[in-house]
């Protein structure tokens, strides 16, 4: 029997995932209630986690084979659907404008005080209101074409709510670090001066899309690869960090912000205190508030 609280939730733009109160196995087709109380089977891929609340968070794909393509295609029907319709309705009441057209070519004026006024009145009136009709129609199936070639542009289009995204991130971001190593290595190639900046930044989002395609739709070993890959990034940070906290320690260098004299008197007063500097001896500003004894700035550059 299915857990009638599962529900879908927002995991990420364009990613929806399970939310459910009971554990579930990969490959395990369940249940997902919509907000408006629709019931769509779903095959559990990966575990993403828990919730505060408890709920156990896994990526799904719909076992009808929906996915944001064949949403794409749906809308974009519909929209064509809206087109045709609208355009119909305009030709309608073009050719209804016409009405009495045959009388009206004879350019006939209107006869006022005659019995013919009032339907004369009435017949160009009705064919002028038809006439703008059949505009706003017109004008109704240009926009849902507009609307509707938008849906189509994305029916091939890949994003992390499907499985395909794994592959499409893996050659993207391949293609997007031949690109930054071309302008890298070819200063001449660069459009302009944030060229090589926009490569690395596209390197990195793309980098951040296919780790995230892996935990959503990789092996347990692709995550455990970029879970380990992450590890070690963070260990070289926090070693490159406490690597130079210690070489600042080492040569005596401190960090001040703004203008408060007495507070930098202090500063070097406890660098006199630690025998650091000498009576008068002068302190030289690095980078970005960092001091370090002129004595010791060269030999601290030089490690550093």
């Amino acid at each position: 029997m299915q857990d009638q609280e599962n529900t879908f939730t927002k995991y990420c733009p364009n990613v929806f995932v399970a939310k459910c109160t009971n554990e579930h196995e990969k490959g395990e087709t369940i249940i997902l209630t919509t907000k408006y109380g629709k019931e769509i089977e779903n095959e559990v891929h990966n575990f993403l986690g828990k919730t505060r609340e408890g709920y156990f968070i896994y990526s799904i794909t719909r076992v009808d084979g929906f996915n944001a393509q064949e949403r794409a295609k749906a809308k974009a029907e519909k929209l064509n659907g809206y087109a045709w319709n609208a355009e119909k309705r305009s030709s309608e009441y073009y050719e209804a404008s016409h009405e009495g057209r045959d009388f009206l070519s004879l350019g006939e004026p209107i006869k006022v005080g005659h019995h013919s006024e009032k339907r004369h009145r009435a017949l160009i009136d009705r064919n002028w209101a038809r006439m703008g009709k059949s505009v706003d129609e017109s004008k109704k199936a240009q926009e849902y074409q507009r609307r509707a070639e938008y849906w189509e542009a994305k029916t091939n289009d890949i994003n992390l709510s499907m499985p395909e995204s794994l592959d499409f991130y893996e050659y993207k971001l391949e293609q997007a670090k031949i690109e930054h190593k071309e302008l890298k290595d070819n200063p001449e190639k660069r459009s302009h001066s944030y060229s090589l900046t926009y490569a690395n930044k596209t390197v990195k989002e793309t980098k951040k899309n296919l780790d995230l395609a892996v935990k959503l739709w990789g092996t347990d070993e692709e995550i455990q690869q970029i879970n380990n890959e992450k590890e070690e990034a963070a260990k070289k940070k926090a070693d490159k960090k406490g690597g130079f906290d210690l070489l600042i320690k080492k040569y005596g260098g401190f960090w001040f912000f703004g203008s408060d004299s007495d507070l930098f008197k202090s500063k070097y007063n406890e660098l006199l205190k630690d025998g650091f500097v000498d009576h008068g001896e002068k302190v030289k500003h690095i980078i970005a508030g960092l001091y370090v004894p002129s004595k010791n700035a060269d030999n601290f550059i030089k490690e550093l």
